[in-house]
Order: C-alpha cells, then sequence, then structure tokens
C-alpha cells in the first residue's frame, strides 16, 4: 500500500506522521492552497450583531482569526461542520453548540440547527470563496441571514512539485477530503502529465466528494470515510 496525501501541507504533514506509525508508505502532494482575506467593516459589524455563528470548515476559524479576538466571539451560538473545525475552536476557548456527529457535510449541519429550533435568529456563515450556499438559502427561510464572510481563498499551488516516477508508479490510494482538492488533482495531473490508472483506489471524505470523484473517474474502486477528518481517513484505509 502507498498512499498519496493531498491536502494542504500542514495537514497532510499530520496525517502524513499517521500513516507511517501505521506502517503505510505515503508520499505527501499538496494541490491546495490557502489566501487568507480581511473581513471588512461590514462583516465585522454583523458579527457582532449575530446570534448564531456557522463555522464551514478548519480554514475559516484560523483565517477569520488572524483578523478578529476570540473575545468577538464569546457568548454567541456557534455550529461547525465538523470535529477538527470544533477542536480549533475549543483550543481558543470557544465552546461549540452545534455540530454533526459523523457525517459532517452542510446538509447533517442543517439537521443538527433544525433539532436545536433555530428560528428567527440573525445568522452568518463563515467560509471560503466559492464555497455551497446551501446553508444560506436554507436557513434564511426562518431567519435573518447575513451576507457570508469569504475569509479565504483556495487555490493550486504556483509550483507544483514534481512526482518522482518511481514514487508515482507505486500509488496504490489516492486520499480526497473535498472537492476543490479532486478538481486541484486534476489540474496538477493535467500540468504533470500523471496518468491516474484503474487500478488506483480512491479515498473519499463522504458520499457527496465519492460521487464527484465517480464523475471523473467511474471505473475506479472509492472507499468513503464516515468524514474526512484524519482518524477517520485512516481507519478507511486500513480497513
Amino acid at each position: 500500500m502507498f498512499v498519496l496525501i493531498t491536502r494542504q501541507l500542514k495537514q497532510s504533514e499530520k496525517f502524513s506522521s499517521l500513516l507511517s506509525k501505521e506502517g503505510i508508505e505515503n508520499y505527501i502532494f499538496p494541490v491546495l492552497c490557502i489566501k487568507n482575506i480581511k473581513p471588512n467593516i461590514n462583516d465585522i459589524r454583523n458579527l457582532k450583531e449575530s446570534n448564531l455563528i456557522i463555522f464551514t470548515s478548519q480554514n475559516s476559524v484560523t483565517s477569520l482569526m488572524k483578523d478578529l479576538s476570540p473575545n468577538e466571539l464569546y457568548g454567541k451560538k456557534i455550529a461547525v461542520i465538523g470535529k477538527a473545525t470544533e477542536k480549533i475552536l475549543k483550543n481558543i476557548n470557544i465552546n461549540v453548540d452545534i455540530v454533526p456527529k459523523s457525517d459532517f457535510t452542510s446538509e447533517s449541519l442543517l439537521n443538527e440547527i433544525k433539532k436545536n429550533k433555530i428560528k428567527n435568529k440573525k445568522i452568518i456563515i463563515i467560509k471560503g470563496i466559492g464555497g455551497r450556499n446551501f446553508l444560506h438559502k436554507e436557513l434564511s427561510k426562518n431567519n435573518i441571514l447575513f451576507n457570508d464572510v469569504d475569509v479565504y481563498e483556495r487555490y493550486l499551488p504556483n509550483n507544483i512539485t514534481k512526482i518522482p516516477p518511481s514514487i508515482w508508479s507505486n500509488i496504490s490510494h489516492i486520499c480526497i477530503t473535498s472537492t476543490d482538492i479532486l478538481e486541484n488533482l486534476i489540474k496538477a495531473c493535467d500540468i504533470l502529465k500523471l496518468e491516474i490508472l484503474e487500478n488506483i483506489i480512491f479515498v473519499s471524505g463522504n458520499k457527496r466528494i465519492k460521487n464527484k470523484i465517480k464523475e471523473f473517474f467511474p471505473k475506479n474502486k472509492i472507499l468513503v470515510s464516515l468524514n474526512p477528518t484524519n482518524e477517520e481517513m485512516l481507519k478507511t484505509i486500513i480497513n
């Protein structure tokens, strides 16, 4: 088994360490970089007026916290899509009120919000440019939704590291934890003239990502993780 890790560098390094401890060979090939975006005056005002703040990813937290004090979040209800995002907030002493138990998607978070009977609230969503508008659309039916705050931008690294042929030929699994990563992987392979063969197994972060992989690689086997966390991705690979 030889796993290709495609997340941004810092997250890839953490996953690589977990795989190595299990004796699984791996190679870090980050196809995603993050550029932080400073929130404007209106964004800050809306954040202060909101009752519920939704963070859609780890990057939405880390990017916002570069320009905002954790104190600004105290006393507000906080919802997040995943456990990793929850952990980052807890590390800065921010309590998370709503988080899905397993399937870390916008749909699952919406279900949890409904269980908490969130209605007639002032809500703001912190995300990256190009992120889904599903939550905004659905929650605006019963609440006041401020404009989403885009605090980061995803892009393909300017200098993509070439994968040695000896490494590429040994790849058995490719981990995909978001649709952006999938799209950037395809771009990177086109640039480097690398072919993803049908015998390579994809490890998908959830069912929605699996469906997207299937569009591009209909003949490849796809393993589906409960969610895109390092721990669950590792379990999926091992099992």
